[in-house]
């Protein structure tokens, strides 16, 4: 069980991560800049991570394609990062499935593409939380 005072210094770091690149970079630039850019900072602040983490996608039990998280977190939180106008629905959707299949209790969804870095915090919905209870083996069983 991780410590939830852990999962709050560590999102907390991790925020002022993405607060340090917003304001060298400035906003509006492509997702790839902030990924790079991130995979420089985070080390500065002791944060450990997998960048593009591949995430299989399964159909009967074959895998038809990957889904890759922007930044797996000490194996914790998950980075989801976006240079767009306005956060919407698919992009909360995405992030809720990579929480599914990830089995991460944490995501943080950040939007590098207007003049204030905006972020969201995401926690498994009881929804989630019933699908790992049903299919503890299979995390790519339909949500």
């Amino acid at each position: 069980m991780v410590n939830p005072q852990k999962i709050n210094g560590l999102t907390y770091a991790i925020i002022g991560a993405c607060m340090e690149v917003h304001r060298e970079i400035g906003p509006g630039f492509p997702e790839e800049y902030y990924q790079k850019a991130l995979e420089l900072e985070l080390p500065e602040k002791n944060i450990s991570f997998i960048p593009q983490r591949p995430i299989p996608m399964m159909y009967k039990g074959t895998q038809i394609g990957l889904n890759y998280l922007d930044f797996d977190i000490e194996e914790t939180v998950i980075l989801e990062i976006k240079s767009v106008n306005k956060l919407t629905d698919i992009h909360l959707f995405q992030v809720l499935k990579y929480i599914a299949v990830s089995r991460r209790l944490i995501a943080l969804l950040v939007n590098f593409g207007n003049a204030k870095l905006m972020h969201k915090r995401i926690l498994p919905t009881k929804k989630i939380q019933e699908y790992w209870k049903q299919y503890p083996e299979n995390p790519n069983k339909p949500l």
